[in-house]
């Protein structure tokens, strides 16, 4: 077969396109950050943060392409305006806890358990993101979504490689890639365009990865040989 890819092996490539599609919650601030322009009245459309704050009563947004987080929790203009960027720094920050803590257990008790963990967290926070009652328990389940994306970014993506022979990842780079990932998020947020109801979608699409993961794929077959568990390796 070309690249010599069969069934097993086009498996591990979607895991691997649902993975970084998953990851790809690195971009959805873009969302749920969104902030189109506004008017006071009967107004010109503006971006000014006087007219905005001066005029609460009686303003409105204007051709409105996404209902944002910052539209809802109010983070535009003024004292809380300051909450869109620390959305995304909270979420940053569970990436770089994520990356190196869940990448370090990896090495240690094996890719498939934290692989299924890291996945397994990251829906489930994806889901609860939809459900957020307020602000404050929206940031705090970034952060966890963040780590979550940090173990997907090293875990999972590490473990797919190791699946794959050398000449089978041109497959991998050339067809299942972060392209992709971002147009499917971005297809998500077109025909959902509410931030509740897509942090939902998205976690509803990333579960193929886990699936396969926990029912098809064995432990790394890299992973059982550095620690000199042949047995086990070709048993697997």
């Amino acid at each position: 077969m070309w690249f010599d890819i069969n069934r097993f092996h086009l498996l591990v490539l979607l895991t691997w396109q649902f993975s970084i599609f998953f990851a790809s919650q690195q971009i959805f601030p873009i969302f749920s950050n969104y902030v189109p322009q506004w008017r006071c009245g009967n107004g010109e459309p503006t971006s000014d943060c006087e007219v905005y704050e001066n005029c609460k009563s009686n303003l409105t947004f204007v051709n409105v392409a996404f209902k944002s987080a910052a539209m809802e929790y109010d983070w535009v203009c003024g004292k809380s305006a300051y909450l869109k960027s620390l959305f995304s720094q909270i979420q940053f920050a569970g990436v770089l806890c994520g990356t190196f803590s869940l990448g370090a257990i990896s090495d240690i008790v094996g890719r498939k358990p934290v692989a299924v963990f890291a996945l397994s967290l990251g829906i489930l926070t994806n889901f609860v993101t939809g459900l957020a009652p307020n602000y404050q328990v929206l940031l705090g389940i970034r952060f966890f979504l963040g780590l979550s994306v940090g173990g997907t970014l090293v875990v999972v993506c590490t473990f797919v490689m190791e699946m794959l022979l050398p000449k089978q990842r041109m497959a991998l780079r050339a067809f299942f890639n972060w392209g992709v990932a971002r147009l499917m998020m971005t297809l998500i947020a077109m025909a959902l365009p509410e931030w509740r109801i897509s942090s939902i979608a998205c976690a509803i699409a990333a579960l193929p990865a886990l699936l396969i993961i926990v029912f098809v794929f064995p432990e790394s077959p890299t992973w059982l040989h550095n620690k000199a568990k042949l047995e086990q390796m070709k048993k697997e």
